[in-house]
């Protein structure tokens, strides 16, 4: 769902803004009582919501046989709450921060402007039709230029799963809840959207009645079309957890590199061109492109936050903000992956997120040309040489993604009992993070600064079922089972009831594994 025009008026230079209500947060009682919901209020804010699509050729109908409107298929994965839906304090802690954090920064996204993405499609057979589009009075539609997938555990409470899609209700024309706990993408293991695992469990899902928002049959229709469409397109796929936001430029940078690395005239229809007739077949004059295979990015530059009630904040913000650059590391806030026409996925090297950029552009560099394999294809050659290339850092936007650091969050890094850093932070770094919070924070990521003090606020209303629950949910399948998480969070919980001595939870030898 995107802008390429607006019917509202403008400032002179601005972009169109549209008024969107935005659903409060839970409320919930002092003693963590679930029966206290939230929506006592209705938060107004002005954002940058598309409410045309303008249709790019070939035309696209709810008929899921008609070709995806893009050379891309983008889709953003989130994960909420999966194999922990009975855990409703966590999952309403964890519900706060992706209103607060993670829905603007996606919603935000300077893709949505028609002038950003007429400069993303420059010198391909498209630019013609989306800047002429912004003059066309006629109203047409187009394929979501990303989808946002979100799984969530199938028994996920159902208040918790209401308020949710309460939440969502302004994406809902890119934006899917599947209730599924099998995640493909990024990983370890083989299996995505270019091999047709992760479109398949969709499909699946909703044959079982387990999509649950949005409703109608358009939806479905619109991933089938993605689903069969995965062969012949530039395939992006991005991890962004709930409680994580990415610059509000990132779309924009990855789709623009994706199209200049990971498209080769001689295999895709999809031809970059510095003429914009209508003719498909590549042109032996134009520039020839150094195709590669796959890619990965990296976010680069990170903020990271922990949240702090506002009234123990000596600048009434939400917290301490720290910036970190972890070299050879890709941390998983906007960790994105892209095949080309015809990579497949066991063509790809796959590790975990923490040994991509060193295992790629370190251990198995190649600073010549093509090795020569004699059974299939080196995992670790995508076609750029030297093959450091294959996962780069995104320079640009100079801080990639925004990282919530929280006793919601499953690795509990730099989180000590009563939610704060382990690292002393000296004064002039707080009198840093208040100028962020007052002057950058909303412009990057899209997040405001009033929103995420009353997360935090929330959080801290929230605190002690918070912590118990992500303590019964550390070892549940396909989650952390970390001995110094386990450690933190048991002794948070001692803190914060010391009046009684404490509270035990065991965790079983069985899942310590």
């Amino acid at each position: 769902m995107f802008t390429l025009h607006y019917d509202e008026p403008r400032e002179e230079g601005g972009p169109a803004r549209l008024p969107v209500t935005i659903m409060s947060s839970i409320r919930v009682s002092r003693d963590g009582s679930s029966t206290h919901l939230r929506h006592g209020k209705h938060h107004h804010i002005q954002k940058l919501i598309p409410k045309h699509y303008f249709q790019l050729s070939p035309p696209t109908t709810n008929d899921h046989s008609q070709p995806w409107s893009w050379p891309i298929i983008h889709i953003v994965s989130t994960r909420f709450m999966q194999g922990q839906g009975t855990l409703v304090h966590l999952a309403r802690s964890r519900l706060k921060l992706l209103e607060v954090i993670c829905l603007p920064s996606l919603m935000a996204q300077t893709i949505f402007n028609h002038d950003t993405l007429a400069e993303v499609y420059e010198d391909t057979k498209w630019e013609r039709e989306i800047r002429n589009g912004r003059e066309d009075k006629h109203k047409k539609i187009v394929d979501p230029i990303f989808l946002w997938i979100i799984k969530v555990d199938p028994n996920l409470d159902k208040t918790v799963l209401n308020e949710l899609k309460a939440v969502l209700e302004p994406v809902k024309r890119f934006t899917l809840v599947v209730g599924s706990n099998t995640n493909y993408g990024i990983g370890i293991k083989p299996g995505g959207w270019r091999d047709g695992q992760a479109g398949q469990n969709i499909l699946d899902a909703y044959e079982n009645g387990n999509v649950y928002f949005p409703g109608g049959d358009s939806t479905i229709q619109m991933i089938r079309r993605a689903h069969e469409a995965r062969e012949d397109r530039v395939v992006l796929e991005t991890r962004l957890d709930a409680d994580d936001a990415i610059n509000v430029e990132y779309v924009a940078s990855l789709q623009r590199t994706a199209l200049t690395e990971l498209v080769d005239p001689h295999v895709s229809e999809f031809v970059r061109k510095n003429d914009d007739d209508d003719n498909d077949q590549p042109n032996s004059e134009d520039k020839q492109i150094q195709p590669a295979r796959w890619l990965y990015w990296c976010p680069g530059t990170h903020v990271q936050w922990n949240p702090a009630s506002s009234a123990n904040s000596p600048h009434d913000d939400p917290g301490m903000l720290q910036v970190f650059r972890m070299a050879q590391t890709c941390v998983t806030a906007g960790l994105s992956l892209g095949f080309a026409v015809g990579t497949q996925e066991e063509n790809v090297a796959r590790y975990e997120h923490s040994k991509i950029y060193w295992e790629i552009n370190v251990n198995h560099n190649n600073e010549g040309k093509q090795r020569n394999i004699t059974q299939g294809i080196d995992k670790h050659d995508c076609g750029l040489y030297p093959s450091s290339r294959c996962a780069v850092f995104v320079e640009d936007p100079k801080v990639s993604a925004f990282r919530s650091r929280t006793l919601t969050s499953a690795g509990m890094h730099n989180i000590e009992a009563q939610g704060v850093p382990t690292v002393e932070t000296p004064q002039q770094y707080k009198e840093f993070a208040a100028k962020l919070w007052q002057h950058t924070i909303e412009h990057q990521f899209g997040i405001k600064t009033e929103r995420a003090k009353e997360a935090a606020d929330f959080m801290l209303t929230n605190y002690l079922g918070t912590v118990r629950d992500n303590l019964r949910g550390q070892c549940t399948h396909g989650h952390s089972c970390k001995l110094s998480s386990l450690e933190k969070l048991q002794r948070t919980i001692d803190i914060l009831e010391q009046e009684t001595g404490g509270v035990e939870i065991l965790v079983s030898n069985d899942n310590n594994k």
